[in-house]
This record gives structure tokens, C-alpha cells and sequence, in this order.
């Protein structure tokens, strides 16, 4: 193997790459069945970003409510384990949630 060799490089890092967007996806995919279990909400999904694995084994998701655009979030998902955790809402997507 030839480390050195670009194409080899290029391969490396298309897997990590490919690697990383399933990661967010089933990451996103769990932030989406989060709101739907927890609050009956459908939210759409509009920035992802995977944590470096030196911080956490995290995605940062944020969205906001399907047909309330004003209605805002942001939420982690651990990528081992599934788990949520820092959600965080704005204070019409409180209000809706509240009113529940």
C-alpha cells in the first residue's frame, strides 16, 4: 500500500466520507423520531454537523417544526448509542409544546 499514492488517499477518504453521512442521517433520523415520540411533532432537519471524536460522539442537529418555521430547536445525538440530549427549543416552539 502506498501511502503516498493520491488515488489511495482520495478511496480513504470517500469511505470516511460516506461513512460520516450515514452517521448523520441515522443521527437525524433519530432526532425526527424523538420529536415525534415525545411531542407529536414532525420537524424538518436543516443543518447536521458530526462532533470531531475527540470532543463526542455527537451530531448537532438543528430544525424547526414542519409548517412553523418560527418554531426552532436544536439537538445532540450521541451516534453510538442513539441517545438525545441538549435540546434545546426557542420560545414559540416552548409555547406550542406547552400548550400541548
Amino acid at each position: 500500500m502506498d501511502k503516498t499514492n493520491p488515488e489511495h488517499a482520495s478511496n480513504k477518504e470517500e469511505v470516511n466520507n460516506s461513512s460520516n453521512e450515514d452517521i448523520m442521517n441515522q443521527a437525524e433520523d433519530t432526532a425526527v423520531q424523538y420529536f415525534k415520540d415525545e411531542y407529536k411533532l414532525d420537524v424538518e432537519i436543516t443543518n447536521k454537523e458530526m462532533m470531531p471524536s475527540i470532543v463526542a460522539d455527537k451530531v448537532n442537529l438543528e430544525g424547526f417544526v414542519v409548517g412553523h418555521p418560527e418554531q426552532t430547536f436544536k439537538i445532540s445525538v450521541n451516534y453510538n448509542t442513539q441517545e438525545t440530549s441538549n435540546f434545546v427549543m426557542n420560545a414559540e416552539l416552548r409555547k406550542a409544546i406547552k400548550s400541548n
